[in-house]
Formats: C-alpha cells, structure tokens, sequence
C-alpha cells in the first residue's frame, strides 16, 4: 500500500518544505497538492518540485493550463502526476495510461487503527491512501507496521 502527504499551506513555509523532505525520505510514495481557494497549486507543487527528489507530485482539482503542466513536468523531472476526483476517491494517471485509484482519508487515531485502514483500503482495491501532512504522519509513514507495545510503561507501574 502506497502512502501519500497532502502538503499546504499555512504557518512557517520552512516547516512545510523540511515536512516535504521529511516525508520523501521516510518513504511517502506521493506528495500531493489539491486544490483550494487560499492556494495556486501550480505554484506549490512547482516549490516542491524543486525540494524534493524522488516523490511524485500529485495536483488534484486544479484548472488545467498545458504551458504550466508542461513546465511543472520539466522542473519536476517527470515527478508530476495529475489526479481527478471520482465518488469515492482520486484517479492518477500515470504517462502509459495506467490509472490507479486512491483514498483520501484522516490520520487514523491509534497504530491499530493505521493497520485497520490499510488493510481495508488495499482489500478495496485501492492503490494507496492520502492523509493531510500531521506530526503523527512522518512516524507512521517511518514506522507502518510497529506495534504500540508500552510494556516499559506497564513495569513502571507494577
């Protein structure tokens, strides 16, 4: 199951790009920009493109404009993917016509939880799941299949 970052605006711009280099490392298959009113995400997924390496940029909503795709597509060394909301999820498509569906989902509340959507979302048939950039992101992205085992807590206590 793939993992993917939605990134945006707000607060310390900074913090957004170190999330973004974060998240790549970690492993996030995407990072991915869908539209709002309080954003142009041409111009946030071109600034990703240029501080990130090897995630996929996914923009999702946006007004086509060819010039700025294809320009984006440059700058992004093939990275830039477009995505279309269907009922239930995002469509991508890839160059060779492959298109692989996702869900766009919370951060789940416990590691038991994280397992539960995963498990859920592939047995639907879903290529992979997009949640909203959080502190809690980057550790489940690191870490997908630790268990919360707080034994040292329990001796603790007796």
């Amino acid at each position: 199951m793939k993992i993917g970052a939605e990134l945006r605006l707000g607060g310390d711009v900074g913090e957004l790009f170190a999330d973004a280099r974060a998240l790549e490392a970690a492993g996030a298959d995407s990072l991915w920009v869908l539209t709002r009113d309080d954003q142009d995400p041409w111009i946030l997924a071109a600034a990703l493109a240029a501080t990130t390496w090897r995630a996929r940029l996914v923009v999702v909503g946006a007004t086509e404009h060819a010039a700025v795709r294809v320009t984006l597509d440059r700058l992004s060394r093939g990275r830039l993917f477009i995505g279309e909301r269907s009922a239930d999820a995002v469509l991508v498509a890839d160059a060779e016509g492959t298109t692989e569906r996702w869900a766009i989902c919370e951060i789940p509340a416990s590691r038991a939880d994280w397992k539960t959507l995963r498990a859920e979302r592939e047995a639907q048939g879903f290529a992979g799941i997009v949640l909203p950039n959080d502190p809690r992101l980057l550790d489940l992205v690191r870490n997908p299949d630790v268990e919360d085992d707080r034994a040292d807590i329990r001796l603790a206590f007796g």
